[in-house]
């Protein structure tokens, strides 16, 4: 915006201390732009200082056409920007480029910068086109409220934004859709981050495999997901960061959710990747990228799975760095509204589940769900989650899986309680088949073989044979006689 010259003018410079700022934070608003996007909204090139208003048309422009990250953003300017103008382009964004940039949800208080300096330089602006249009009252009414509209706005930024996250009794938003459920438990929803841990070869990636699965199934009938069950129909970016195994591990593991779900091509909006060998700042910012880049191919995210998290951090017992993680994620959780699944390791011989460091502790009170896994002596993991917001899913009632060689991958096999009963149901024939011998006795004979068998008392005898009885291990015919069921 160009300004009169008003020399005389005492408050001509009233933006001039605000300017060096405001083009800090222009650039660093420009770099996010061109790293994340549309996820990085910009106030209008307008409101940026002058010396950087054509640069911002420059790459605002390019990325309205899909361009991401300063290499992309550059070739596009350069191609469609006048001859004229293409050193001077360059040389803005190759210096732009150069400032740090930030994510798209900690970008606002540098997009306050800019707007504060616009804001009192279209002020001065207006003041000093008001005393010039003294005598006209056409002009200094629309002048006045030019300014008040502009102080008003500008004054209730913070306030407009609390007042739309208010209590009230009128506004009834709407209930989150799940973006995850187990066996009809609600998981997880946008927004937000849901925890799977686990000791280390319990199963963890395999549950990851199966919500992949869980995805690229939908709502058809008849695969195996463990219980897990999810549906896209928008077809939103589904994203895997594997960050622990070796390249052909997570090739394999991206192929079982495929023949999991009985999918022969995968969609284009599945992007999964294998980042073991990347730094750990490597990692995360390759996640910011691919998040970024898989929001505008595909019109959003519905789901991030990083298999594991202990793998973006540095230290995972350094309270500020997993503190600063875990909110990274929520904030991506929410700019990008889509659910963050990660997978932790418990720390081993903790019977509360307790997860590695101030980052498992920082991610189980963050978290709107931690699910757990634990495998038994014979090879059967059971999930069940005792500390969730919307779910409630007790061990007795977790879904099991244990691995199929027939299948060459886990395979569902039941609930906890139904496996737990089953055992019981199994030793209740063993015990009576040892007593019977094989072949059949009355009530008495059938007692004290118990009691002799089994080392037992007489009552603790006869409650074995009504117990029989009633779970149907035995059966007693009219002569009163006691044979086993299946005999």
């Amino acid at each position: 915006m160009k300004t009169p010259n008003h020399s005389n003018n005492n408050t001509q410079g009233a933006h001039v201390a605000l300017e060096p700022a405001a083009l800090m934070a222009g650039k660093i608003a420009l770099s996010s732009h061109m790293m994340y996007g549309g996820a990085a909204v910009l106030p209008p090139p307008s409101a940026f200082p002058e010396s950087l208003q054509e640069v911002a048309v420059a790459i605002t422009s390019a990325t309205t056409g899909g361009a991401i990250g300063w290499g992309e953003v550059l070739a596009s300017v350069l191609v469609s920007s006048p001859t004229d103008k293409r050193d001077g382009l360059r040389f803005s964004i190759v210096e732009i480029a150069e400032e740090p940039y930030q994510h798209p949800s900690n970008l606002q208080p540098t997009i306050d910068k800019i707007t504060g300096y616009d804001r009192v330089r279209r002020e001065q602006y207006l003041t000093w086109q008001l005393q010039d249009s003294l005598g006209d009252d056409a002009a200094v009414a629309r002048i006045v409220g030019e300014l008040a509209k502009l102080q008003s706005g500008g004054s209730l930024t913070l306030a407009s934004q609390l007042a739309q996250r208010a209590f009230a009794m009128d506004n009834h938003p709407p209930k989150p859709i799940p973006i995850f459920t187990l066996c009809g438990h609600h998981l997880c929803t946008a927004g937000n981050i849901a925890n799977i841990q686990a000791l280390p070869k319990a199963g963890k990636s395999a549950v990851v495999e199966s919500m992949m699965a869980s995805v690229l199934n939908g709502n058809r009938q008849g695969p195996d997901t463990l219980g897990f069950f999810a549906t896209n129909p928008e077809g939103r970016a589904l994203i895997h960061f594997d960050t622990e195994q070796s390249q052909y591990d997570h090739d394999a593991l991206v192929r079982r959710a495929m023949r999991r779900a009985r999918v022969e091509v995968a969609p284009e909006w599945l992007h999964s990747y294998s980042v073991a060998d990347l730094g750990v700042t490597a990692r995360r910012e390759s996640l910011r990228l691919v998040m970024a880049k898989a929001y505008k191919a595909n019109g959003g995210i519905f789901a991030v799975m990083i298999d594991g998290i202990g793998d973006l951090a540095l230290d995972p017992n350094d309270s500020v760095e997993s503190f600063a993680l875990v909110g990274e994620l929520h904030g991506l959780a929410i700019t990008y509204d889509c659910a963050v699944c990660t997978v932790l390791h418990e720390n081993p011989g903790s019977e509360s589940g307790k997860t590695r460091g101030h980052l498992g502790s920082q991610l189980e009170r963050k978290a709107e769900t931690n699910l757990r896994l634990a495998k038994d002596k014979d090879g059967v993991t059971v999930i069940w989650a005792e500390r969730a917001r919307h779910c409630n899913l007790p061990k007795e009632q977790g879904p099991c899986f244990s691995w199929n060689d027939a299948e060459s991958m886990h395979t569902s096999c039941g609930t906890a309680g139904e496996l737990r009963n089953a055992g019981i149901r199994d030793k209740m024939f063993q015990e009576a088949d040892a007593a019977l011998g094989g072949g059949s006795m009355n009530y008495t004979d059938l007692t004290s073989a118990i009691m002799d068998s089994l080392n037992i008392k007489d009552r603790a005898a006869k409650n074995r044979i009504k117990t029989w009885l009633a779970e149907g291990i035995i059966r007693k015919d009219a002569r009163g006689i006691h044979h086993l069921s299946n005999s």
